[in-house]
Parts: structure tokens; C-alpha cells; sequence
């Protein structure tokens, strides 16, 4: 009996000793924080990133790998947030420069998804999250607000490449995203502090809210039956008496026809300029030009109506629509602009002397000729004669090739990261 008892009990022990795997397994498989840094351009943070994964790691290819749960997330530091356009450009251009050629290709439709769920601009405070989950894919959320779901693992990899890749934001922010969970208390506090608010929450949660529905359309009025005509009494008939018709007397010599000919003849005389009198003052003529008729008047308003509605490519929130297509020919239009770049950088001979090492980011703007038209330093090297360099590097360069027609934009801008280190 005692035998048939035990035997009977296994199953339930097999049960708990289940379920306590699975809710240990659960608990490791919380992704950790691996590491955290702050982006500068111009001096200025921009924003915190993080990297948090399942297992602690200094190596990249472990995080680009994705093949644990993993989380990628910002939060934006500037006072004046992030452009759509520039929050796009930094992954587009971080992928081109690590990955390869074939990857793009294959991830090309998924920028393009990506790239669509950030059309506002980001605000100071908000929090950006890319969490990978293995097998279902890359979910992306702003404050709390999921904004869609990528369905592969690797487009994950591909975010990852453009932060710790072989060519980084910069030097520094890639090291402290590899610190094994050796992160600042200072910094994880700092970044614990920046919340955003509840109305900034809604308004989020307003960029994937359903369009209203269309108002129905009015009930057409039932018209009232007509009333019946009843046709009027026919009058009495009073017999007409008739009327003799008025005498007409015709004017004397001047006829109708002498008039025309004098009219005629006036304004052919009056057509030909006649020489004025000597020592006759010429008088200009005082009378007011008529008004401009309202049809003209509608035509230049709405002119000018339309001319305030074209889109101002200058204006750092306008975002071009990007397709696949347009994609791809973005990644290789910077990969040929970047490489033409390196080849003309030289190692200063004084830097080497003095062992100058140093990373440097240039933000470059061109015509759709490829004229140079700006450059400014968004991260520079401690030492001037580097950064000098970097920058006739650039003018050098310049002119680019024309910008391919399936990129949209009366000009072109990227970001140049240019490295200089000791071997």
C-alpha cells in the first residue's frame, strides 16, 4: 500500500520540480546591465546608451550575435531631443560601415519598418527600448509605448553592430558598453533619474493611435410630396381695340453709318503719337492704375499658400520617406564616401613623433553634385594638429560622386568617423 502511495507521488514531485526550473530559468534569463555611456556631439551629451544582456561580456561578436534575450536602449539628455531624421541616419550609417553588404540586402525591408515608427521628434527624457527576445524577434518601444515589432533576430545584430562594431560612434562610448557590468553608480543614477512624463507618455502613445473613424454621412432630406396644382378659372375675353402705331421721324443729315465713320476715322488719327508743341510742358498723366481684380488677387494668394506648405529639407524634423531601395543606396553611397575620405588621410608626422592618437566624427553636408557645402566637428581629438587633418581629409575628398537619384533631398549629409591609432 505504502509502495502504491510513493509511486503515486512522483508525478507531483516531477511537477514542482519542474516548475521551479522553469521560474530559475526565468529569473537568469533577465537580461543584466552590461554596460553604459554617454554620446557627445559638439561638446554636449546627447543621450545615455545602455546595453543589457543575459550573459556578461567584453566582446562584441557575443553581443552582435543575438542569440540571448538583450536590450538596447537610450534615453535622451539633449535639451532639445533628437531629430527623426538624425536618430534614423545614426543607424543607417552605423550599419553600413559594420555590416555587410549581403546582411543590408537581407535587412533592407526591416530598416525601412524601423525607420517608419520614428517620424516625431524625440524629446528630452524619453526612453528608447530595442528588446531582442530569441525566436520572436526585436520589439521597439518609447516610454513604455510599443511602436511595432521587427520578426527577425538578426535585425537586432544590426542595431548592435552600429554601437559596438568594428567602427563605433566613438572610441569611448564602445569601451563602456563593454565593461561586463562594471558600469559608474554615478552614471546608472544619473540615467535611473531621467523619466519621462505622463502627458509626454500620451502623446507617444498618439503616434501608433488609429486615425478617427470618417462621420457618417448626412441623411439625405425627404422632400415634401407636392401639394396638387388646381388650375386657375379661365378670365373672360374682352375683344382689343386696336391701336395705330406712332409716327416715326428720322434724324436730318447725320446718319448712323457718318457717325462710325467719324468714330473711325478719330481713332486712327489719335493712334499715331503727334509731336507736342514747342515749349509745351509734357503732363503725366494722375490717373490712378485700376485695382487688381479679385481673380488676380486669389491667384497670388494661393501661390503663396502653396509656397509655404513645400517641405523645408533645411528644417532638421523633415524626414524623407525612405523604401528599401533608397536605403541600400544610402548604406553604399556612404560606404564610397567614407572610403574616398581615408584615402586621404595621412598620419602627421609630428603625431607620430610624439605618439598623437586620437578619434575624431565630422559632420559633412553636400550638394546633389557632390559639392563640399559644410563640415563641423561633432567629436574632436585632444590634439589640434589630428583634428586638422581630419578636416583637409575631407576638403581633399571633395568633390564627391553626384548623390544617386533614388536618394531624395536637394543635398546630403553624413557623419565621417576617422580614427587615428598607433599600431
Amino acid at each position: 500500500m505504502q509502495t502504491n502511495r510513493k509511486n503515486s507521488l512522483w508525478p507531483a514531485y516531477l511537477m514542482t520540480l519542474l516548475v521551479s526550473l522553469l521560474l530559475i530559468g526565468k529569473a537568469h534569463a533577465e537580461p543584466l546591465l552590461n554596460g553604459m555611456a554617454i554620446h557627445q556631439e559638439l561638446g554636449k551629451d546627447r543621450f545615455i546608451g545602455a546595453i543589457y544582456s543575459e550573459r556578461l561580456t567584453e566582446a562584441a561578436d557575443l553581443l552582435v550575435a543575438s542569440n540571448m534575450p538583450m536590450r538596447l536602449e537610450m534615453k535622451i539628455t539633449a535639451d532639445r531631443g533628437m531629430a527623426a531624421r538624425r536618430f534614423s541616419r545614426m543607424w543607417i550609417e552605423g550599419m553600413a560601415i559594420n555590416i555587410r553588404s549581403s546582411a543590408l540586402t537581407e535587412q533592407a525591408d526591416n530598416m525601412v519598418a524601423f525607420t517608419q515608427m520614428f517620424q516625431d521628434r524625440l524629446l528630452e527624457n524619453d526612453h528608447i527600448v530595442m528588446a531582442l527576445a530569441p525566436g520572436e524577434g526585436t520589439s521597439i518601444s518609447v516610454n513604455g509605448v510599443e511602436l511595432g515589432r521587427i520578426e527577425s533576430d538578426a535585425f537586432f545584430g544590426l542595431l548592435a553592430s552600429a554601437w559596438v562594431g568594428r567602427v563605433p560612434l566613438s572610441s569611448t562610448f564602445r569601451d563602456q558598453l563593454l565593461k561586463a557590468g562594471e558600469v559608474s553608480g554615478a552614471l546608472q543614477s544619473r540615467y535611473s533619474n531621467i523619466q519621462p512624463n505622463e502627458e509626454r507618455r500620451q502623446e507617444v502613445a498618439a503616434w501608433i493611435a488609429p486615425p478617427p473613424p470618417p462621420e457618417p454621412a448626412p441623411e439625405p432630406a425627404v422632400a415634401p410630396e407636392p401639394e396638387p396644382v388646381v388650375a386657375p378659372a379661365p378670365e373672360p375675353t374682352i375683344a382689343a381695340t386696336p391701336i395705330k402705331p406712332p409716327k416715326l421721324e428720322l434724324a436730318g443729315p447725320s446718319s448712323v453709318e457718318d457717325t462710325t465713320d467719324t468714330v473711325a476715322t478719330n481713332d486712327i488719327a489719335t493712334s499715331e503719337p503727334s509731336e507736342p508743341a514747342p515749349d509745351s510742358e509734357v503732363v503725366e498723366d494722375s490717373t490712378p492704375e485700376p485695382p487688381i481684380p479679385a481673380k488676380t488677387e486669389q491667384i497670388a494668394a494661393s501661390s503663396s499658400s502653396e509656397a509655404s506648405e513645400m517641405v523645408d529639407e533645411t528644417d532638421e524634423d523633415f524626414v524623407p520617406a525612405f523604401t528599401a531601395e533608397s536605403i541600400l543606396a544610402n548604406q553604399r553611397y556612404f560606404s564610397k564616401l567614407v572610403i574616398k575620405v581615408q584615402r586621404e588621410i595621412e598620419y602627421p608626422q609630428r603625431a607620430l613623433a610624439r605618439g598623437y592618437q586620437g578619434f575624431i566624427r565630422i559632420a559633412v553636408r553636400i550638394n546633389r553634385n557632390g559639392d563640399l557645402l559644410s563640415t563641423d566637428l561633432l567629436e574632436e581629438a585632444d590634439h589640434s594638429v589630428l583634428n586638422n587633418e581630419a578636416l583637409d581629409a575631407v576638403a581633399d575628398a571633395a568633390p564627391f560622386a553626384e548623390i544617386p537619384e533614388v536618394i531624395s533631398g536637394q543635398f546630403h549629409e553624413f557623419t565621417i568617423p576617422i580614427t587615428f591609432a598607433l599600431q
